[in-house]
C-alpha cells in the first residue's frame, strides 16, 4: 500500500480535533474515532491520518489509517477504516451500503460464534481460523479495524503469481472456514437455518453485469487468434450462463461461502521468505452456497497455467484433506457433509467457471491502478477495458488449458 496523503499529527482532546484533522475523516468518522479513544482509556493524544490507495486491491471503498497516541503513557491505537465510496450504488449489480452491513455482521456477531466453536472443540490455537479484530462502533458508512500493517502483514503483489507456500496456507484457511459452515449447520441448526441459509451472493447477474462481462469478452477476443479466438466466442453464452449457475449453486453440498477469497483480501507476515502469519479478511460477500465457488475463485484468479500443471491436483486434494481433519476435532464425519465422490464430480463440472472468471476479473486485477476504472464515478456498463499484456496473456493461456481440457 502506498501512502496518498498524510496529516500533520497534532495533540488533540476528544473534543478538540484541528479542522484539517476533522476535515479530512469527515464528522461521522470523527465521532466513531471519539468513542474507540474513550472506550481505550485515552484522554489527550496525538492523532495520525494517511489516506491510502488500494493499488488496485479495492474497489468499494476507501482505505485510510488512523493512529492514535496517548500523550501520557504513549499507547497507541492503530485503526484500518474501510468507508463507503460515494456514489457507490451506481454500480447497480451490487447493493454497497448492504455488504458493509454483512461485514459488520460477520466480523461483531458470527466470527464470534465461530470462535466459540473451536474453543469448545479444544482446537490448538494454531490450528483455527482466526480473524481481525473490528471494533462495535463500526457502522455502514466505516468500518474500523485493527491496523494488522503495523503488525507487519502485507497482502500479495497481485501482479504476481501466488507462490507454493502461499496457495497451501490459504488454502488449508478455506477448507477450515467452510468446514465450520458444516459445524455450524451441526451444533447451532436454528442459527445457521436462520442467518446463513438466507444468505444469497450479494452480486447480481443482471444485464449491467451481462454487458460488463461481454464488453471484457470483447477485449479478450480482440487479442485472441485462430482456434482459441472462434472457440471462446462460442461459448461466451455458455460461460457467463456457468458462472451465474455456479455462483448462485444449490447443490446439495452448501456451507457458508467468503465469497471474494483472492490473494488481495488475504493478509500475509513472512520472515526470511517463508510466511509465518496468514489472515482472511474482507467478508462483504459471503453467502451460503457452493464451497466449489471459492475454490476455483482462488486458484484461476491467482495462478497460471504453469502453476496449475504442477499443482491444481494437489491442492484440491490438499483442500478436501484439510476439511476432513479439522472436521475431527468436532466428531464430525467430512462424507456426511461433502461426500469425496461428489466433490470430485462437482469440482470438474464447475472447472469451467475457472475461465469466466478469468475473462473478467484478470482484466481488473492485472491492470495497473491508473488504468482501472473509478467504480465512484462510473457505471458498471461503462467500464472499458485497456489492452494489458500481463491479462490478456494469462487469459489466453487459461483459453488454451482449456480447450486442452476438453471444455471449450
Amino acid at each position: 500500500m502506498q501512502v496518498e496523503e498524510k496529516s500533520e499529527c497534532k495533540s488533540v482532546k476528544p473534543d478538540d480535533y484541528c479542522n484539517e484533522n476533522a476535515g479530512k475523516m469527515g464528522p461521522e468518522l470523527k465521532s466513531i474515532i471519539d468513542t474507540i479513544a474513550k472506550n481505550e482509556g485515552f484522554t489527550t493524544y496525538n492523532l495520525s491520518v494517511k489516506n491510502i490507495t488500494a493499488d488496485g486491491n479495492n474497489y468499494l471503498g476507501l482505505l485510510t489509517e488512523v493512529t492514535v497516541q496517548d500523550t501520557l503513557t504513549n499507547k497507541e491505537l492503530n485503526l484500518f477504516v474501510k468507508s463507503i465510496i460515494a456514489n457507490a450504488e451506481q454500480l447497480q449489480s451490487i447493493s454497497v451500503s448492504e455488504v458493509y452491513g454483512i461485514e459488520i455482521y460477520f466480523y461483531l456477531e458470527l466470527s464470534k460464534i465461530l470462535e466459540e466453536l473451536q474453543a469448545d472443540a479444544q482446537i490448538p490455537i494454531e490450528e483455527r481460523y482466526t480473524t481481525v479484530r473490528c471494533y462495535k462502533e463500526s457502522t455502514t458508512e466505516h468500518i474500523l479495524m485493527e491496523n494488522m500493517i503495523k503488525k507487519g502483514f502485507c497482502t500479495w503483489n497481485r501482479f504476481n503469481v501466488i507462490s507454493l507456500d502461499f496457495a497451501e496456507t490459504a488454502i488449508k484457511l478455506l477448507a477450515k472456514f467452510h468446514s465450520l459452515g458444516f459445524v455450524l449447520q451441526e451444533k447451532r441448526p436454528k442459527y445457521f437455518k436462520e442467518k446463513i441459509m438466507p444468505m444469497r451472493f450479494p452480486w447480481k447477474f443482471n444485464e449491467n453485469f451481462q454487458k460488463f462481462f461481454e464488453n471484457s469478452a470483447e477485449n479478450v477476443l480482440d487479442y485472441l487468434e485462430g482456434d482459441a479466438k472462434s472457440k471462446l466466442k462460442k461459448n461466451i453464452t455458455a460461460l457467463f450462463e456457468k458462472g451465474q449457475n455456479c455462483t448462485n449453486d444449490r447443490e446439495p453440498t452448501l456451507t457458508m461461502c467468503h465469497g471474494d477469497y483472492r490473494p488481495n483480501n488475504i493478509l500475509i507476515k513472512t520472515l526470511e521468505g517463508k510466511i509465518t502469519g496468514m489472515v482472511p479478511v474482507d467478508y462483504q460477500l459471503i453467502h451460503h452456497g457452493s464451497p466449489l465457488f471459492d475454490l476455483l475463485y482462488f486458484i484461476f484468479g491467482a495462478t497460471d497455467r504453469e502453476f496449475r500443471r504442477k499443482h491444481l491436483e494437489y491442492l484440491k486434494n490438499l483442500y478436501y484433506d484439510t476439511m476432513k481433519q479439522f472436521l475431527k476435532y468436532f466428531d464430525m464425519d467430512v462424507q456426511k457433509y461433502h461426500p469425496k465422490e461428489e466433490f470430485e464430480r462437482l469440482f470438474k463440472e464447475r472447472l469451467d467457471y475457472g475461465l469466466f472468471l478469468c475473462i473478467w476479473y484478470l482484466q481488473v486485477n492485472l491492470t495497473q491502478k491508473e488504468d482501472i476504472a473509478d467504480l465512484s464515478n462510473t457505471q458498471l456498463t461503462d467500464v472499458t477495458f485497456v489492452k494489458s499484456k500481463l491479462a490478456l496473456g494469462r487469459i489466453q493461456e487459461t483459453v488454451d488449458e482449456f480447450i486442452e481440457w476438453g471444455y471449450l
